[in-house]
């Protein structure tokens, strides 16, 4: 009996943990190379069934709201509308997909970056702990 008991918690548990380590919540650090250095970012999320709600931040612009956030598994997107570039909105189109605490994004540009910056960037956060 107890064998078996012993058993069950433990594929229990084992079932339990790929679904939590694929867990989008929380706080991301991250950075991308500008024209201007290294940029460091953090991302915020939280996950309510398939939405994905959150913010980007960092020491220039502040908290900024992402929008049309979704997840499915561990895939995930969403979108960050910045005010003030060179010709008004800037919309920055966000895919990745979570792998334990790490968190493979790619970014692409609504129309040209500021800068002549590529339209596509390739970046990995890691969960803050």
């Amino acid at each position: 009996m107890f064998v078996r008991l012993f058993g069950l918690i433990a594929v229990i548990t084992l079932i339990g943990v790929p679904a939590s380590a694929q867990n989008a919540s929380g706080k991301w650090n991250t950075s991308i190379d500008s024209p201007q250095g290294e940029f460091a970012m953090v991302f915020e999320f939280e996950v309510d069934g398939t939405t994905l709600n959150g913010s980007m931040s960092n020491e220039f612009m502040g908290s900024v709201p992402i929008s049309e956030g979704m997840i499915n598994g561990n895939e995930l997107s969403f979108k960050l509308s910045i005010e003030g570039g060179p010709g008004g909105a800037m919309m920055i189109n966000y895919k990745g997909m979570v792998d334990g605490d790490t968190l493979n994004l790619t970014s692409t540009f609504e129309g040209a970056p500021p800068g002549g910056g590529p339209a596509e960037q390739v970046l990995t956060a890691t969960r803050a702990q």
